[in-house]
């Protein structure tokens, strides 16, 4: 099944309600309104685009080791994935599916993922969904800011 398709299943059930954790319909149209607000907002006017510069970083990995976007680029082009943390759905799924390619995306460049959350959560991460990429902590979110 394709990502996607994940994503809109889990949606529906969640709206519908089929999923252990459950939201009252007042709060489902909060959810709603939140996202409406972000989109009118226009926040991804503001992300860099295709062909603009990537900032340098340094970030911590699960294991507490520094890891540099220098490093990573001298091995040859870098994809990133941007998550919330282990407690969002999305963001599992996506993570998984990133797995899932990962033998022939790593044939053409490196993935790491980055998240606000702590390094001993991305372990947990990486033990419970089998994740072969680094997971990098970027507190605050000050380096996803930027982006």
């Amino acid at each position: 099944m394709k990502l996607q398709d994940q994503l809109d299943a889990f949606k529906a059930a969640f709206e519908a309600g089929q999923l252990p954790f459950k939201l009252a319909p007042s709060d489902h149209e909060l959810l709603r309104q939140g996202i409406d607000e972000l989109i009118s907002a226009e926040m991804a006017n503001n992300a860099l685009s295709v062909g603009d510069r990537a900032p340098e970083f340094t970030l911590p990995d699960t294991q507490g080791n520094p890891v540099s976007s220098r490093q990573l680029l001298a091995q040859g082009p870098l994809v990133i994935s941007f998550y919330r943390g282990g407690w969002c759905p999305y963001c599992n799924m996506d993570l998984q599916a990133l797995q899932a390619v990962l033998p022939e995306l790593r044939d053409r460049a490196n993935l790491v993922a980055i998240s606000p959350q702590l390094p001993v959560n991305g372990q947990q991460m990486q033990q419970a969904h089998g994740l072969t990429f680094p997971l990098l902590t970027d507190s605050g979110n000050s380096l996803a800011a930027q982006f």
